[in-house]
């Protein structure tokens, strides 16, 4: 007797499947979209080792640039913590020529920060970010020196402050800071930020401002330790 009613069961497995799309259907839609190409490959795994071709490109040519004595090649293990990060461990160490104090710089040459502890197969460094960070600056176009810390205070996030300018410093806003060379914890001429404020408050006998380090916009995947 089913067949009497084969309109109406149709008629309701149609508005079960209509209600099922509706209530699945974007998700699939959005799901496949971002995660499949018109070939049927998933874009994460494709672009990702895009990404790292490039980088690893963009690392052989610092190399072979020959502006660093001593260069190696490292993957980020884990960053601590992941927004803001001021401690990372790379997976090279001392069988892979990794020394403490080695400079740490992105795949764009910028600088992320230093090795400060050093094992056998992965190292750690400290970030910009990280309170113990102090690094000797120069601004590029007017040769005036300073010192960028890393950040005590949370609200101060992601930016870092540049100290000890000369009171009348000729820096202004928009202007790229690089390493000055002066220490030897850092290597001559590696971009650190750029400059978003300078305060030449007279109560105080130096100007100080505020930096934007270029390493926090940059994938650090893979990294350089150089020296």
């Amino acid at each position: 007797m089913l067949w009497r009613f084969r309109r109406e069961i149709i008629f309701i497995v149609l508005i079960l499947i209509a209600i099922w799309l509706i209530k699945y259907g974007v998700s699939f839609r959005a799901f496949f979209s971002k995660h499949m190409t018109t070939s049927g490959n998933f874009q994460p795994g494709v672009e990702r080792i895009i990404n790292e071709n490039e980088q690893l490109k963009k690392l052989l040519g610092l190399k072979q640039s020959g502006n660093f004595s001593h260069v190696v090649y490292a993957g980020v293990k884990t960053i601590s913590p992941w927004v803001f990060p001021s401690v990372i461990v790379v997976d090279k160490g001392t069988e892979n020529g990794v020394r403490e104090g080695m400079s740490v710089i992105s795949s764009s040459g910028s600088l992320i920060g230093r090795i400060i502890t050093v094992n056998k197969n992965d190292s750690t460094a400290i970030t910009l970010y990280h309170p113990d960070s102090k690094v000797s600056v120069m601004v590029l176009s007017t040769g005036e020196l300073a010192v960028i810390e890393g950040v005590s205070v949370a609200s101060l996030y992601p930016y870092l402050r540049i100290k000890f300018l000369p009171p009348e410093c000729k820096a202004s806003v928009g202007d790229i800071v690089e390493t000055s060379g002066l220490t030897r914890l850092f290597p001559l001429h590696i971009k650190v930020g750029i400059i978003l404020k300078i305060d030449r408050s007279g109560s105080e006998p130096i100007a100080q401002g505020i930096v934007s380090p270029f390493f926090i916009h940059e994938n650090i995947n893979t990294v350089a330790l150089v020296e």
